[in-house]
């Protein structure tokens, strides 16, 4: 399959033609690589313990997300889906990135102008949306309303203020999508600390937590991935 490189950016465009070129973007990308859902990998960048945390707790760390996102990617590999990331190098968006290519899943990464140059290779990304600032200078976050909207369900592993953005605009999102009956699934890893640990406990509407995220805690990708298979009803969607 032939790597897509779409940069969109807003820049002296109207909001509803950023709004098609989005829409026109996906459909191809969907049509191209018969994608019919996408699902999400949402979290940090780094282990969020900061530079002075001891190597072997760090390494532990990275291990151990590494293998929940491995988990979750392979169960997901027999269906027709693409893996949604924030397309950077480093953390969550790189594993994410980088396992979906090895089980042959389509990717896309969306990320604002100011991380173009942290942006991951064309080998690892399929399709790419680079998000300029509606207002202002370009800032981490002015992506997370078109990640947020693009995504079917997401697996949330560990994360910060990045990861809170989008949870919450999804939430926001669904305050409105529940009432059509097609929420935005998301699925937090407990256990995995930051964002995905506090979820549970977001001060937002309860009804609207309680239709789409698991009543109870799930600690592995595997499992993450078999609960938004079964809210998502995959299976209809199988190679």
């Amino acid at each position: 399959m032939s790597s897509l490189n779409i940069p969109i950016t807003s820049q002296g465009a109207q909001l509803s033609a950023l709004d098609a070129a989005i829409d026109g973007a996906i459909a191809r990308f969907k049509s191209e690589t018969g994608v019919r859902v996408i699902i999400a990998f949402s979290g940090g960048a780094d282990s969020g313990l900061g530079e002075k945390a001891p190597a072997p707790v760090k390494d532990f760390l990275q291990q151990r997300m590494n293998e929940e996102i491995k988990e979750a990617v392979e169960y997901l590999s027999e269906y027709r889906i693409a893996a949604l990331s924030g397309g950077t190098k480093y953390g969550v968006p790189a594993v994410a990135a980088q396992c979906a290519k090895e089980a042959g899943i389509p990717t896309i990464g969306v990320y604002p102008k100011c991380g173009e140059k942290h942006a991951l290779p064309e080998a690892f990304l399929d399709l790419r949306i680079c998000v300029e600032s509606l207002f202002g200078d370009s800032a981490w976050g002015d992506e997370s309303p078109v990640f947020a909207k693009l995504l079917d369900g997401v697996v949330v592993y560990g994360g910060g203020a990045g990861t809170l953005i989008e949870a919450a605009h999804i939430l926001k999102c669904n305050e409105s999508l529940i009432k059509k009956g097609r929420p935005k699934f998301i699925v937090p890893i407990r256990g995995s600390g930051g964002t995905a640990d506090s979820l549970p406990y977001f001060p937002g509407k309860v009804e609207v937590r309680s239709a789409c995220m698991p009543s109870d805690a799930i600690s592995s990708g595997h499992d993450a991935a078999e609960w938004l298979e079964n809210q998502l009803n995959l299976f209809d969607y199988r190679h």
